[in-house]
C-alpha cells in the first residue's frame, strides 16, 4: 500500500492523462485569500502583486505535506508572463530530491 503522497501523485497523473486539459486549467486556477491563511504553516500561497492567492497544489500539499516548498510537484511549460502551465506533462513526488529536508 502507497502513502497518501504517492497515492495523490498517482491519482493526479490518472487524472491528467485522462484530461490534461482540464486538469492543467484546474491547477492553474487560483483564488484570492487573507494574509491569515497565506500565513498558515502548511498551506501554499503565493502573493501575486500585493495579492495572496491560494490554489488546488496548495491546499494539496497543506493537507498532505510536511515540507515547506510542498511535497507534490508538477513538470511541464510554464507560461513565463504568468506562472501558469501550459501543458502539465506529469505530477511528481518531490520528497526525493527535496533540499529543505535533512537527512
Amino acid at each position: 500500500m502507497s502513502d497518501p503522497i504517492s497515492a495523490a501523485v498517482n491519482l493526479l497523473n490518472d487524472v491528467l492523462e485522462r484530461d490534461p486539459k482540464a486538469i492543467t486549467k484546474l491547477i492553474n486556477m487560483r483564488v484570492n485569500c487573507n494574509e491569515q491563511l497565506a500565513n498558515h504553516h502548511t498551506v501554499q500561497v503565493h502573493k501575486f502583486d500585493d495579492i495572496y492567492r491560494i490554489g488546488v497544489l496548495g491546499l494539496l500539499n497543506g493537507a498532505l505535506g510536511g515540507g515547506p516548498s510542498g511535497d507534490i510537484g508538477a513538470k511541464g511549460k510554464i507560461n513565463p508572463n504568468t506562472g501558469e502551465f501550459i501543458d502539465i506533462k506529469k505530477f511528481v513526488d518531490l520528497r526525493r530530491d527535496r533540499l529543505d529536508v535533512l537527512a
